[in-house]
């Protein structure tokens, strides 16, 4: 399976209600798999509501490591809580720096092609142990 068909598995794993494309390349793609869900295009103003999925396919070439995650961090707080990009073999991120920024390796093709990131903002990170009521202040021992 090439990096486009695994995209396009991922698309109809995920059954988004929308999509913003970062990109002409991502718009061609989620038009040939997904026919009738609202589309946007992330143009510089985000869509008024935002978007279950941001695709990019072409949308981090050229950009430099702080173009890229200026990008990422933008698409994230304002048009989508999950993001599905591929990173071309001349992306400025590497593997290190899409792990810092909360993605997972969706899949990677042999022979240095293209890497597929996944990030969820829901399921990005999983909640420690020490982070529940077990561990809380008791506040019927505190005395005034």
């Amino acid at each position: 399976m090439n990096w486009r068909e695994h995209l396009q598995t991922r698309l109809l794993e995920i059954q988004p209600d929308s999509v913003c494309a970062l990109d002409e390349a991502a718009h061609q793609l989620v038009r040939n798999v997904l026919h009738d869900i609202p589309l946007h295009t992330s143009d510089n103003n985000p869509p008024a509501q935002p978007c279950a999925l941001a695709l990019g396919v072409d949308a981090l070439n050229g950009l430099d490591a702080q173009q890229a995650q200026h990008l990422i961090s933008r698409t994230r707080l304002y048009v989508a809580p999950r993001l599905l990009l591929a990173a071309l073999p001349g992306c400025a991120l590497d593997d290190a720096a899409f792990r810092a920024l909360g993605f997972t390796l969706s899949s990677t093709e042999p022979a240095e092609g293209p890497r597929i990131y996944y990030y969820d903002l829901e399921t990005y990170k999983t909640v420690p142990d020490w982070l529940n009521p077990r561990f809380w202040a008791h506040p019927e021992r505190w005395e005034p």
